[in-house]
């Protein structure tokens, strides 16, 4: 999925530089919440069910979990500087999730914030033939952490939370209307929003309906319009 709507953007050029900078067969930028759940996700030329399979089976077997890097400040960390070859060749998350998503090198960067909380975590991923993460490019992915990771802080989330409160307030949406909305103005289709945050498309439709009734519109071409009209 690409994007040239907010709040994707940031997520999208993130990827770019680093995509720009060493070689990657996809990569993917999501927030994270207090529970270490993901949320936001932005995927780049990765299948479109990954992050489903992902946060709901295979989240917890990943070595490169968030949870595991809470209390540490390791910025950049590959997956097989986690677990030994063959113990994570033998493993269910390579087994049942990697190999089907055919990507067996991973590097995952993470940004926290103030209080040291991680905030959100860039995975690059890389098919077989493409080899494992160097130490070069260890260092040149560091290298990128801080800029990225103050703009993080400093720009884009201040920003998203600005303009979701600024939204709920003018038009009484809630927290899920929110989330939908955030993603149909970033161009997601609706079999896309209803997969990202779980739910049917027929729940879908009908949270759609109540936002285009609290905004006045009839449509998502008019919905959108008006939205980044008045952010």
């Amino acid at each position: 999925m690409q994007t040239n709507q907010f709040p994707s953007l940031f997520q999208a050029k993130s990827l770019e530089l680093i995509g720009n900078l060493i070689e990657v067969s996809g990569s993917a930028f999501f927030l994270v919440q207090p529970d270490m759940q993901h949320q936001g996700a932005y995927i780049y030329n990765a299948p479109s069910d990954i992050e489903k399979s992902y946060t709901s089976t295979y989240f917890a077997l990943d070595p490169l979990n968030p949870i595991h890097f809470k209390h540490t400040d390791i910025k950049v960390a590959t997956l097989d500087s986690q677990q030994p070859q063959q113990e994570l060749l033998q493993s269910r998350y390579y087994l049942e999730f990697m190999q089907q998503y055919q990507h067996r090198y991973v590097a995952d960067i993470f940004f926290r914030n103030a209080r040291n909380e991680i905030i959100a975590v860039i995975s690059l991923l890389r098919v077989k033939a493409m080899g494992d993460f160097t130490a070069q490019e260890i260092q040149l992915l560091r290298s990128v952490h801080d800029f990225l990771e103050y703009s993080l802080n400093t720009v884009y989330l201040p920003k998203r939370e600005t303009e979701r409160n600024n939204l709920q307030e003018r038009y009484g949406l809630t927290d899920r209307e929110l989330d939908v909305l955030e993603m149909l103005i970033s161009g997601a289709s609706n079999k896309e929003i209803a997969r990202r945050i779980d739910m049917g498309i027929a729940t879908l439709k009908t949270h759609l309906n109540h936002i285009y009734r609290k905004t006045s519109v009839q449509s998502r071409t008019e919905l959108t319009a008006r939205v980044l009209s008045e952010i």
